[in-house]
């Protein structure tokens, strides 16, 4: 399955078919970042490789390959967003204070709705790949 395949059908999921909100080499990136921690969620060896993905991800290893990296593009649009102001004109007034919160309400419902599949794949047993961890230094005598 090709990247641009995958990108028309985030295309598709996020209501950008014509790609005014997402350029293709952004959602590229969030597809490759979806793609280690489907791996290791799901157990499939997933690779990137001149512009596709071997082997080919069928079924659920897709959907969740597309959930994770369309929550990516909303984490891009959050960004964004997050400095978006009230702008208004004349008889005309455009409202763009709240489209960051939306964005971040739609990433959660996609890596809630990505959670629940890997739970659904593993028969009820939620075992998720935490985040990376870093170790906190702190300086002798500082309370904590």
């Amino acid at each position: 399955m090709t990247l641009s395949e995958l990108i028309t059908a985030m295309r598709t999921d996020l209501g950008d078919p014509d790609g005014t909100l997402f350029a293709d080499p952004a959602l590229e990136r969030c597809l490759i970042r979806a793609i280690y921690p489907v791996r290791q969620d799901t157990g499939a060896a997933l690779l990137p490789m001149d512009g596709e993905i071997v082997p080919a991800p069928d079924g659920l290893v897709a959907e969740l390959l597309l959930l994770l990296a369309e929550s990516y593009a909303c984490a891009i649009m959050r960004g964004k967003t997050a400095n978006a102001v009230n702008v208004s004109s004349g008889d005309k007034r455009i409202e763009r204070t709240n489209q960051a919160k939306y964005w971040a309400e739609l990433e959660a419902d996609l890596l809630a709705r990505y959670r629940q599949r890997v739970t659904d794949l593993h028969g009820g047993d939620l075992f998720i790949t935490p985040p990376r961890v870093c170790p906190v230094i702190y300086e002798q005598g500082s309370d904590v």
